[in-house]
């Protein structure tokens, strides 16, 4: 009796690298969505009458922010600009999926690594590392179901 066996190794790790890419994909998302899920806390300005000391004694008006962000926590939203460019990309070339700040908001990245004050020392505000290191069970299920969910090519 014989036997004859078929190897079709490129098709399967053609097959393991499309279900690892969808898993990544679904895990990068998730965290990017939960980034600016944390940037979102508002901090709501209050306007204040001020009276002027010059000439015209025309009242005006100026927004103060009673609410700020601690240390350690996310920057607290007024305009929602740094949220809207908390961007994300993935790459079926180097296998990675990327969340971080666009250019435009180059002052999220020096919340997210800290800023050193002459008086208060660094002053720490990160968005994207806490959800990280708080989500990792959870975007490693994501990782996992979308891995094993039959939706790739076989």
């Amino acid at each position: 009796m014989a036997t004859r066996l078929v190897w079709k190794g490129d098709k399967f790790l053609q097959f393991a690298r499309e279900r690892a890419a969808a898993g990544l994909q679904a895990a990068g998302t998730e965290l990017h969505r939960i980034a600016r899920q944390k940037a979102s806390i508002p901090n709501p300005g209050v306007t204040v009458a001020q009276q002027r000391v010059t000439a015209g004694s025309n009242a005006t008006q100026r927004t103060i922010y009673p609410s700020p962000s601690q240390p350690g926590e996310s920057p607290r939203r007024r305009t929602g600009f740094g949220q809207k460019n908390i961007v994300g990309g993935f790459s079926r070339v180097l296998m990675a999926f990327r969340v971080g700040y666009s250019r435009l908001a180059r002052y999220m990245t020096f919340h997210e690594l800290g800023i050193r004050y002459s008086r208060k020392g660094l002053q720490q505000r990160a968005t994207i590392v806490p959800a990280l290191r708080e989500n990792l069970g959870r975007l490693g299920a994501t990782f996992r179901r979308a891995m094993t969910s039959g939706g790739g090519k076989r």
